[in-house]
């Protein structure tokens, strides 16, 4: 059981998460819109597609490449109908490239968008007769010092008729990584045209995949750590969707998942050792740092255990969590041997206040550097197995060491062990992480399955809170008349047959962690006694369902 101090800081985080969705979000960009023009409370995914021109080192640019805007599509609504077509495939979102003298860079433009930043120029004083004259400004900023930000986004409204008394205002912005960022705005009624400098956001990651010829063995193995009855049920389910997508990876051919561990790490074999493959672990001891309200500094210590134990077959890994879901069958989305992980807005080692806290733990070093660490932890995240072995011994040192400065683990709380990760990443010589936003779903603030066309979706996280009313409107930060928040069940498992969300309800996602719950819990035998005691029953006559009874079936003929 949970004591009451570590309950309480859960539900502080979700209350501060769920605020800082929908506020502290928005700092990231100074307003440039009319003070009565408001930022949307959750950016949807980027649909427009990119055009480039390419610019030499002097600012001069090429005939631009003709573009059009793709209208967001709508998903389907169960997680059973999230198969993407070949011809989806074809309609990525790629940019044309017009390319002039070597040492040129590419801008990239995306019409109806626009983009967060830190501002370096202020569209209010800074006018641009084109979005190309806009690009030019931004390749030609120069800042102050070289510790100032540089500009890589720009902003340009050239509707005359739609942008008012903002009509060719030229916004410089800096991002540290503009592939981690979603639009603050986008859609036809968006007058803005928004560009980045060198970095295609709405780029596939399959077509550079492609580029970097994979030698041998790509497929990876799929490690869970977990600890507690919170994430008991979590396991069950997340293992019965990992099982259920692997078998259909298996089926489609060119399968990259591997095997599966759960990694406990609370030092004891529990009732799932003969379900799920698991690795039983010792938790941090005490003695080292007193941590018992923070258990997640466990998970270190856990993953330098494992690597010192693991005897796998595959060369990379993916680190996941019990509150994942598995959409469809993943891909290892790793290109060569760089790593890959689902960027979080709130992790900003660079950012302000931060850089000072971050360089405790890395030494003195320039704004450059600090960008080059990822905005990430280590879920989810692919890495190969040699940069896992010299990299979590130094994320379990780098995690105490925050967990022990007062002033970092204020600053940080409950992710400070995701700073840990990131960090000690970066002293473990990885200064490039590949960040895919389309590798995980968080809702209630992703609503569809893809997140633009050809860019399905492949875990969903159900971390925060989902409130609606019988009607169907969300409701943020309000208990709604309908709602599921994972932490309405942390003392003993969900039920079965979670009641549907209203039938008004348009987010796609929520739609199908509920359909997801309900199947896997039929699936599972005798999952209301389990509902009933949080332990799973010595013994059961129910038959199994679904996936599992087809599984029971093919092992059947088997033997």
């Amino acid at each position: 059981m949970f004591s009451r101090r570590t309950v309480t800081i859960v539900v502080a985080l979700t209350i501060v998460a769920t605020l800082y969705s929908l506020s502290e979000l928005h700092s990231l960009s100074a307003q440039h819109a009319a003070e009565d023009v408001q930022f949307v409370t959750h950016p949807t995914a980027a649909t427009a597609q990119a055009t480039t021109t390419q610019l030499s080192t002097k600012g001069q640019t090429s005939s631009q490449t003709a573009s059009s805007f793709n209208k967001q599509t709508t998903a389907s609504t169960t997680a059973a109908q999230t198969t993407i077509s070949a011809q989806q495939k074809q309609q990525q979102t790629q940019s044309a490239v017009t390319s002039l003298s070597a040492g040129s860079r590419k801008c990239f433009q995306y019409p109806h968008t626009e983009l967060w930043g830190d501002v370096v120029a202020w569209g209010t004083q800074n006018k641009a007769d084109s979005a190309e004259d806009c690009c030019k400004q931004c390749v030609n900023y120069k800042a102050a010092t070289a510790e100032d930000p540089d500009c890589n986004v720009w902003v340009w409204c050239g509707d005359e008729v739609k942008c008012k008394n903002q009509y060719r205002q030229c916004w410089l912005k800096h991002l540290a990584h503009p592939e981690a960022s979603r639009p603050a705005k986008e859609g036809d009624d968006v007058p803005w045209t928004s560009g980045t400098l060198d970095v295609d956001i709405t780029a596939d990651p399959s077509h550079r995949k492609k580029e970097v010829v994979a030698k041998g063995d790509r497929r990876f193995h799929i490690v869970t750590s977990a600890q507690g009855s919170a994430v008991h049920w979590q396991a069950r389910i997340h293992y019965y969707w990992y099982k259920k997508q692997k078998a259909r990876c298996e089926k489609e051919g060119g399968c990259e998942m591997g095997g599966f561990t759960r990694l406990l790490h609370s030092g004891k074999p529990d009732d799932l050792m003969d379900e799920i493959p698991t690795m039983v672990v010792d938790p941090l001891p005490q003695d080292m740092v007193e941590h018992s309200w923070y258990v997640v500094l466990n998970r270190p210590y856990a993953f330098v255990q494992w690597c010192q134990r693991a005897k796998i077959p595959e060369k990379y890994v993916l680190m996941a969590e019990p509150d994942h879901v598995f959409l469809r069958p993943l891909p290892n989305f790793m290109t060569g041997e760089v790593p890959a992980a689902f960027p979080f807005f709130y992790i900003e080692p660079a950012k302000g206040d931060h850089a000072p806290i971050t360089m405790k733990f890395t030494g003195k070093i320039s704004r450059k550097q600090l960008e080059e660490i990822a905005p990430i932890g280590n879920s989810p995240t692919y890495m190969a197995i040699e940069d896992m072995k010299r990299t979590m011994p130094i994320w379990m040192n780098t995690s105490i060491a925050i967990f022990k400065d007062s002033e970092a683990s204020q600053a940080w709380g409950w992710v400070q062990e995701m700073y840990g990760f990131t960090i000690a990443c970066w002293l473990a010589g990885i200064k490039h992480v590949d960040l895919y936003l389309h590798m995980m779903a968080q809702p209630p603030w992703d609503a569809k399955l893809e997140m633009a066309p050809g860019k399905p979706f492949y875990i969903l996280h159900y971390t925060y809170g989902m409130d609606y009313k019988l009607t169907g409107e969300f409701t943020p930060g309000k208990y709604g008349e309908w709602r599921f928040d994972k932490r309405g069940y942390s003392g003993k498992p969900l039920p079965r047959n979670l009641g549907e969300p209203p039938k008004g309800m348009k987010n796609d996602l929520v739609r199908a962690l509920i359909n997801s719950f309900n199947e896997a819990t039929d699936a599972i035998p005798c999952w209301d006694k389990y509902a009933e005691t949080g332990k799973v029953p010595a013994t059961c006559d129910e038959a199994p369902k679904h996936f599992l009874a087809e599984e029971a079936k093919l092992k059947g003929k088997a033997l």
